[in-house]
């Protein structure tokens, strides 16, 4: 076996947890496991973890940033000694080897997983140090599911996980090509993405594992629960042991102890929000006030600086926390139709959502308020002026429809457009046809230009020469009613042979193109003569000519004779 070499490593700096990348659609590459092979486990490549590592007498530091030259969202390496800088790589053996090959001049290579201590038990503990949650990988298959969120919830068709589940697999999309498909629970929706090249391609949302996945039509073997991971039972195990071991919620009567509030806001909060933040006068304002309901956003609002902009993982941590300090969204809208939600501290916030949603029924109540735009009614609106201002034609009204005809259901459409069926139809294939609002194509137009009498009568010379045609002595064209030609040679010995005699006469398309009539016949080893002349008795006119040419010794006598024999023929 190889041994290793006996380095001594230090950490510098252990780094940050980055949510957006070691909790992300690509969190997969911002994870190692140990190489423990009954106990391994993952651990983070934390964002700026540094280590330093004394090699011939030279103290050498490689940190992890983020992203490489070969992709901008994995981890980075990059190796210092003094003023030697490698580039930022994507293997870290690759980044130290380069250095010390600058500095010493020779060939020798290191081990980047053990320059980064990641085979040292202490460095491995001080990485796993405030990780919240370890991932795990699991499979299904031969598919390799990497488990990087657990969330709980009483829902038995999410077989009890919940908002804050994430896993995703690595599998062809789109021509073959490699993606990552992350599956993951957020509110009262599953989700769906599908990330290639960097890019989010597709995303699809509906009320189960098993609906999202059968909306996608991808991965029909399986069902959504096994492709989220949930019928795994070391996942179930998880989301049994994180039920247990939960963060201790309260309820509204609770809000005044600070303590258990506090506990609840470093769980959900703290690493998600602004520093500084009074969070526990929102509570406490909350509990005063008479009517149990609150409106969030603009609660919000007050307590944060003013052009203060929430990020959607800042408003999911409050709606968090929100739920396990024992509040209820009682918002009689979908998320879809507008931001804003309706909380209610009550111990029956049935009855609040009940009251909401008769006073939005009736219309007393509205999805956004009345000095802040309703962007839904908005964009109808202002779609509906662009139809109407919009002839009812092809170029008109179909092709402004076609930009959103495939984003809406029939139904939609003629309730908020009042447009026919035909004419959402008609642009639909539109869409398909030409692109979304893009204009008509254009077919293409094809100039013909009648050939000129000259030319036409040097096609007809060229082809009345014996030379280059025989025609038949009782054969005919069945739709002109002209003998047929046997033509002496291929067709483009014989149009290079025109081309020379007739070079400004008509171009080789046009020539070939009038070879394709029936009338001309290509007929190699005719000698000029139909079928039945050939059998007949041509081959008695090549023996003349043999004779000929072996006994005539006067050039002036045998060519003469020739010329009688091709005359006869």
């Amino acid at each position: 076996m190889p041994k290793h070499r006996s380095i001594t490593v230090s950490l510098v700096d252990f780094g940050s947890i980055i949510e957006e990348f070691h909790y992300g659609p690509y969190s997969r590459y911002w994870w190692k496991i140990t190489t423990d092979k009954e106990n391994g486990t993952y651990f983070p490549l934390r964002v700026g973890q540094k280590t330093k590592t004394c090699l011939n007498n030279r103290d050498f530091y490689i940190t992890i940033v983020v992203g490489n030259k070969n992709n901008v969202v994995v981890p980075g390496y990059l190796c210092q000694s003094d003023t030697y800088i490698s580039q930022i790589e994507n293997d870290p053996s690759k980044a130290i080897s380069t250095v010390y090959a600058q500095i010493f001049e020779n060939g020798t290579r290191f081990s980047g997983p053990l320059v980064l201590g990641w085979q040292d038990e202490d460095i491995i503990h001080q990485l796993l140090k405030d990780v919240l949650f370890v991932p795990i990988l699991i499979l299904v298959d031969s598919l390799k599911i990497f488990v990087y969120g657990i969330g709980i919830s009483s829902q038995a068709n999410w077989l009890n996980a919940g908002p804050g589940y994430k896993s995703s697999f690595m599998y062809k999309f789109n021509s073959n090509k490699q993606a990552i498909y992350v599956s993951k629970i957020e509110e009262d929706k599953c989700i769906l993405e599908i990330y290639q090249d960097n890019q989010m391609k597709k995303k699809f949302e509906g009320e189960t594992p098993i609906a999202v996945w059968e909306k996608s039509e991808q991965m029909k073997k399986y069902n959504g629960d096994q492709l989220f991971g949930l019928e795994n039972s070391l996942v179930q195990t998880l989301i049994h042991q994180h039920k247990v071991a939960k963060l201790p919620s309260c309820f509204p009567k609770n809000w005044n102890d600070y303590s258990i509030m506090k506990s609840l806001y470093d769980y959900h909060l703290k690493r998600r929000t602004i520093s500084n933040l009074n969070w526990h006068q929102f509570f406490l304002d909350w509990l005063e006030q008479e009517s149990p309901v609150i409106e969030l956003y603009s609660q919000l609002q007050i307590l944060y600086p003013k052009n203060h902009k929430f990020g959607d993982r800042e408003l999911r941590a409050w709606q968090s926390m929100l739920r396990d300090a024992g509040s209820h969204n009682v918002t009689p809208w979908s998320n879809k139709e507008s931001e804003y939600q309706f909380w209610s501290r009550s111990s029956q916030p049935e009855q609040d959502r009940a009251t909401l949603q008769q006073l939005s029924k009736i219309g007393f109540l509205t999805s956004a308020p009345i000095y802040m735009p309703n962007k839904t009614k908005t964009f109808w609106s202002s779609f509906r002026r662009a139809l109407d201002d919009n002839k009812q034609n092809c170029d008109g009204k179909r092709r402004v429809l076609s930009i959103i005809a495939d984003e809406f259901s029939y139904s939609e459409l003629e309730t908020n457009l009042n447009v026919g069926r035909h004419t959402i139809s008609e642009s639909r294939k539109h869409a398909r046809i030409n692109g979304y609002g893009a204009p008509l194509l254009e077919k293409p137009v094809i100039h013909r230009i009648k050939l000129k009498e000259e030319m036409l009568s040097q096609f007809e010379s060229f082809f009345a020469d014996k030379r280059n045609v025989n025609m038949s002595s009782y054969k005919t064209d069945n739709k002109s009613g002209l003998p047929v030609l046997y033509l002496q040679d291929h067709k483009q010995a014989l149009w290079k042979k025109f081309h020379e005699q007739f070079p400004n006469g008509m171009q080789r398309t046009s020539f070939m193109t009038r070879l394709d009539d029936g009338r001309f016949q290509y007929k190699e080893d005719l000698g000029g003569l139909c079928t039945t002349c050939n059998e007949c008795g041509y081959s008695v006119f090549a023996e003349i000519e043999k004779i000929i040419e072996s006994h005539v010794t006067d050039p002036g006598i045998r060519k003469e004779l020739v010329n009688d024999s091709q005359i006869l023929k």
